[in-house]
């Protein structure tokens, strides 16, 4: 992965046409830049050059553009695992948004 201005892009390689590839993945829904070169260091040099000139579009057309992802998620989990979170953050003694923050980043490796 790589990260510019707070993007993250996800890089693989096309082997039927010896290129590296890459996609911003932080901007849902739908992949705001995308890039490629042959080589790592051309890859990132086009990595920042989409990302400034994507923001420079959005600032010429006066429109907001698609930003790293908020922090703010929103749950929809059933009533009875709910209920079971509350309880475990509870006995915690925690509020349910830090337990879940906790018990996630337990599962993932954060890269901010």
């Amino acid at each position: 992965m790589m990260e510019h201005k707070g993007y993250i892009a996800t890089i693989e390689y096309d082997d039927s046409v010896e290129m590296l590839h890459g996609e911003v993945i932080n901007a849902a829904p739908y992949p705001i830049v995308t890039f490629e070169a042959a080589d790592v260091e051309g890859l990132k040099r086009e990595f920042r050059i989409s990302i400034d000139d994507y923001l420079a579009w959005c600032e010429e057309d006066g429109i907001e553009p698609r930003r790293p992802f908020s922090g703010k998620l929103n749950l929809r989990l059933g009533s009875d695992l709910h209920q079971q979170v509350a309880v475990e953050a509870a006995a915690n003694g925690m509020s349910i948004n830090e337990w879940i923050k906790r018990t996630l980043s337990k599962e993932i490796t954060i890269t901010t």
